[in-house]
Order: structure tokens, then C-alpha cells, then sequence
């Protein structure tokens, strides 16, 4: 009962003192955003490159798994868990 009372009081308290958030800002140079928009370019591309193999991995284990099912289903069989 006391822990209840103390989580009540302490989201009240979170609540009404509410939290300030601070960030620190750079300025920046349109050269600087370039370099950084082309290196986010770059990062996202490479990822992308990285991921679309596993994915179609995944995909196409996924289809054989269905065909095996299906074909197990047409003889009458069911694949042992």
C-alpha cells in the first residue's frame, strides 16, 4: 500500500513539475549540411544494400516453407513440430 502511495505521489509530482528538455544546437554551414546530408545519403544506401539480400533470403525461405506445407497438405501428410 505505501509502495501505491509513493508511485502516486511521485507521477503526481512528474506531472506538475513537468520535465524541461534542452537540446544544444550547432550552427551549421550550408557546406557542413552537404557534407552531412551526402554522408547520411551514402550511410542509407549502404544499408539499404546490406539488408535487401537478407531480406529476399527471408522472403524466398518463407515461399519454400509454404510450398512444403501445401505440397504436405495435398498428400495428406503434416510436418512433425
Amino acid at each position: 500500500m505505501d509502495k501505491d502511495k509513493r508511485d502516486l505521489a511521485k507521477a503526481e509530482t512528474v506531472y506538475e513539475t513537468g520535465e524541461i528538455t534542452r537540446t544544444k544546437v550547432y550552427k551549421v554551414s550550408p557546406k557542413q549540411k552537404e557534407g552531412i546530408d551526402r554522408l547520411s545519403v551514402e550511410r542509407l544506401e549502404r544499408l539499404r544494400e546490406e539488408a535487401l539480400p537478407k531480406i529476399r533470403e527471408r522472403y524466398e525461405q518463407m515461399i519454400r516453407s509454404r510450398q512444403q506445407h501445401l505440397k504436405n497438405d495435398d498428400i495428406g501428410q503434416h510436418p512433425v513440430d
